[in-house]
């Protein structure tokens, strides 16, 4: 029997095909938002503990609020040193642009960024509506203007700007781009819609040419809505004014991302990257104590796809009455969960176990 020999060329090819087959899901950057305004030992604890998860740190160093004051937030420069991983500044903009002299904000964020001479980044982070999206882009091309040659501009896009066609301008104006899988609606049960992120995703992947990562969510929210639906206030890392509530009769609606949600379309992302998608930066770093973020440990877990099953048991202890019973409910497992709205037989489960 005679045996043939392939051509080279035809073999490598074939190689190529074959390990193009067994290729396992792509690894992806991680990075995670420090948006904590006071810097505590359990944020400095959380930079130093979770630092192997990610590459870097972007961190609330500015922000104008709705009274359009601009201020710097004291930062920790120690425990970010101490971390091994670079930050990335980032100014949040929470008034109108018209409301505002830009000349004197451009100037404000050119200065923000000369404190942090090891970043070759500084991002933006600035809701608008869609019909001020033109506008955005002219301050945003401004603002460049007067920053630092090689100074690259990062910028926050929210999946209700994709269908606008004002966004090409805008996104023309940054070096990369960040878009908000997460968001608080009047109506929403939860911070996270999987099946939007997939679309929003995949929109702007195709509609951009330059990288971009996704935020997902590790925290959850308390969300006030007054009589006519309309959300009054919004309590995540800083507790609401309690004058801004006041006479309203919704004491508040808990909303929260599920670890499995987000770890399933995180999954996704690693086996079916969108062209362009450099990675994910996750909004916000998990603190040991925080009442309202995934635990550290969950946060792991969902990164390095090693999640558990939820042990949630039950147990009645005597209440403050006579007579009265109180239902505990513990969760024995690593992943955070949400408690169920209802308990069923939950004396007959004990009493059996």
């Amino acid at each position: 029997m005679i045996a043939r020999r392939l051509p080279v060329a035809l073999l490598a090819v074939m190689l190529l095909a074959a390990c193009a087959e067994k290729a396992g899901p792509q690894a992806l950057e991680h990075e995670a938002y420090v948006w904590q305004r006071r810097w505590s030992p359990a944020l400095a604890a959380a930079l130093r503990d979770s630092a192997d998860l990610v590459r870097a740190w972007r961190v609330l160093a500015g922000e104008v609020d709705a009274g359009g004051n601009f201020r710097r937030l004291a930062v920790d420069p120690a425990a970010l040193a101490v971390s091994g991983r670079p930050a990335i500044p980032v100014v949040r903009i929470e008034a109108p642009l018209a409301t505002l002299d830009r000349a004197q904000l451009i100037a404000g964020i050119v200065a923000l960024q000369r404190d942090w001479p090891a970043s070759t980044t500084i991002e933006i982070d600035h809701d608008c509506g869609t019909r001020q999206l033109a506008d955005y882009a002219r301050f945003l091309v401004a603002l460049r203007q007067e920053l630092p040659s090689g100074r690259r501009l990062s910028l926050t896009v929210l999946p209700d700007w994709l269908a606008a066609s004002e966004l090409d301008g805008l996104l023309a104006t940054a070096d990369e781009i960040v878009l908000q899988l997460h968001s608080v609606h009047g109506s929403a049960r939860s911070l996270f819609d999987p099946a939007g992120a997939r679309a929003w995703t995949s929109q702007l992947a195709r509609r951009i040419d330059k990288p971009f990562r996704v935020a997902l969510p590790t925290y959850g929210s308390r969300v006030v809505v007054d009589e006519r639906g309309r959300i009054t206030a919004i309590e995540s890392e800083v507790p609401v004014d309690p004058y801004r509530v006041a006479g309203v009769p919704d004491q508040g609606r808990e909303l929260f991302a599920p670890p499995a949600t987000v770890s399933a379309f995180l999954r996704w992302l690693e086996k079916s990257p969108p062209p362009r998608l450099s990675g994910v930066v996750w909004f916000r770093l998990p603190l040991v104590g925080d009442q309202r973020a995934w635990t550290p440990a969950t946060w792991r877990a969902v990164i390095r796809d090693t999640e558990t099953a939820i042990r949630l048991s039950a147990e009645l202890r005597p209440g403050n009455q006579p007579g009265q019973q109180r239902i505990v409910l513990r969760n024995a497992g690593i992943m955070d969960t949400t408690l169920p709205a209802t308990l069923r037989n939950v004396s007959k489960t004990i009493c059996e176990s």
